[in-house]
């Protein structure tokens, strides 16, 4: 038969075990919020990138478009 002993030291283990993932879990969670909520103010303009910029045209006058 199971030593009683034995078995209570093994159930007292994995309660501490699941204990200690829970804490740590929580921590990582709150450490996880609190930067998210740190991040201080929103860009201007909300979240959204800025589009790339379209090219500029040549303001060089030198060059012309000679069509054929």
């Amino acid at each position: 038969m199971i030593d009683m002993q034995l078995l209570g030291g093994v159930l007292t283990a994995l309660a501490v075990l699941v204990g200690a993932s829970i804490a740590i879990s929580l921590a990582m969670m709150a450490t996880a919020t609190g930067s998210v909520a740190q991040t201080g103010q929103t860009p201007p303009g909300g979240i959204r990138r800025e589009p790339p910029r379209q090219p500029q045209p040549d303001t060089d006058d030198a060059r012309e478009l000679v069509l054929v």
